[in-house]
């Protein structure tokens, strides 16, 4: 789940793992995967049996025209989303500089460790976290700046690389990490700290900061437009997928993950050519020419959106890793699942209580109650469409098969004791039944499920 509150002239040339993510220690090894949980049995880590299953997969559930219609009443039902092409240009500074404000507070008056397990003194915050925000110096109008992402590039809660934890050596979680964006992300730029190290910032589907060396700003939105809304793009429907620098592709330089798009130049017998935005001396932006090889997991243009397009897609993440907020270049359970449709051209929201609202209502549920009512609601499901969340926790539906349902998701652990927090690392996409967490006083998946939501 995203983390919420309450409460290349120098960039490109870069080594094959480089990313914007700050999180590069080292850490115990993922267990081996794909694993196999509660009554899931080897055939069912192959999407094609849940596939096989099916009546009609693939038929076509939105076409692009109706897909384009949906991003649109996503955008308008869920005020989070944004579009940063059809947003206002200019905006009273007030509000933004009221926004870092009480996120400032908000952290500022929670517990909070350093990775050495020591309490955070409110020292942290008012003398190295408050002057790199300046929210005083926010001017009264604010006239926009336009930005994309040079790569994958963590969105922060405050303007500071310093790991906050929650629970002493929860390391894998940063309380202060958003999310990631994705390479060419379009976004609005609100405010800089004085050093010009770090942006605040507006994209589609977040705001917060970012380190301004990850960001190329461009002349205007139009130009930035030309770019991000081309009708000739690559969507990455793998894992990720290197880019090169050069064209006999030995200098693998970045790496684009699912459901990036890329401006599609040319191609060539051995190469798709694509445009990468750099970040020039000063910030401004510019595109230069990279490339994919053919064969590569990518389509020309988003894939169908149907049944078996996204199972399909949703198995290439099996035993990908987890990862808070994007932390580790891995994905939580909404990034897996905000991947995998954003690679079909859904533009989903980032977080799984957003997630839980798009689409067809299923069915609303209490924690521990309505069991009969929640296996009636999964018996008339659609696989691949449907969507199960319960607190902090989303997966997707794979379908029914003798008396358990299936779901394949990306979840951090397993908990399994009654009178302790104690549980097994998972770390990664795995399939398993709604049984899992069972046998913990925090109950089964089934008994925690909220909601059920088709994205039809």
């Amino acid at each position: 789940m995203m983390k919420k509150l309450k409460y290349w002239i120098c960039g490109f040339l870069l080594p094959i793992c480089a990313s914007g993510s700050l999180y590069s220690e080292e850490l115990p090894p993922m267990p081996e995967g794909p694993l196999l949980l509660t009554s899931a049995v080897p055939e069912m880590l192959n999407p094609d049996y849940w596939i096989d299953r099916l009546p009609e997969p693939d038929k076509v559930i939105k076409t692009p025209e109706q897909l384009k219609k949906f991003n649109k009443e996503i955008r308008a039902f869920l005020p989070e989303q944004r579009d940063i092409f059809t947003m206002e240009t200019s905006r009273s500074g007030a509000g933004i500089a009221a926004d870092l404000k009480n996120v400032f507070s908000a952290v500022r008056g929670r517990k909070l460790l350093f990775e050495d397990d020591a309490p955070v003194p409110k020292s942290f915050f008012d003398e190295r976290v408050k002057p790199v925000m300046a929210a005083e110096k926010v001017p009264e109008r604010i006239q926009y700046r336009w930005g994309a992402a040079v790569r994958a590039a963590s969105v922060r809660s405050l303007p500071t690389d310093v790991k906050l934890l929650e629970k002493p050596g929860d390391i894998e979680f940063d309380m202060l990490q958003y999310t990631q964006i994705k390479l060419w992300t379009p976004l609005a730029i609100y405010h800089a700290s004085p050093d010009g190290e770090w942006l605040y910032i507006q994209a589609p589907y977040t705001r917060g900061w970012v380190r301004s060396r990850d960001i190329a700003v461009f002349s205007s939105r139009e130009v930035l437009k030309q770019y991000v809304e081309t009708p000739k793009f690559l969507v990455v429907t793998g894992e990720s997928v290197p880019l090169y620098r050069d064209a006999s592709m030995t200098r693998a330089s970045l790496r684009a993950s699912m459901g990036t798009l890329l401006p599609l130049v040319s191609v060539s017998e051995s190469a798709y050519v694509i445009e990468v935005p750099v970040r020039q001396d000063g910030g401004k932006a510019s595109a230069v020419k990279a490339y994919i090889t053919i064969g590569s997991d990518v389509t020309r243009g988003f894939p169908a959106y149907t049944q078996r397009n996204i199972i399909r897609q949703a198995f290439k993440l099996l035993g990908a890793r987890y990862g808070w907020g994007g932390m580790y270049n891995g994905r939580d359970c909404s990034g897996f699942t905000h991947d995998v449709f954003l690679s079909m051209g859904v533009d989903m929201p980032r977080d799984s209580k957003q997630q839980g609202f798009v689409g067809t209502q299923l069915g609303h549920f209490k924690i521990f109650d309505d069991a009969e009512y929640k296996a009636t609601i999964l018996r008339s499901a659609t696989p691949g469409l449907t969507l199960l969340r319960m607190p902090m926790h989303l997966m997707f539906y794979l379908g029914e098969v003798g008396d358990n349902f299936y779901v394949i998701h990306s979840t951090w652990a397993e908990r399994y004791s009654m009178t302790s927090d104690d549980k097994n690392r998972i770390n990664q996409v795995v399939v398993s039944d709604l049984s899992l967490n069972g046998r913990s006083r925090i109950g089964s998946l089934f008994d925690r499920i909220l909601s059920a939501n088709e994205v039809n």
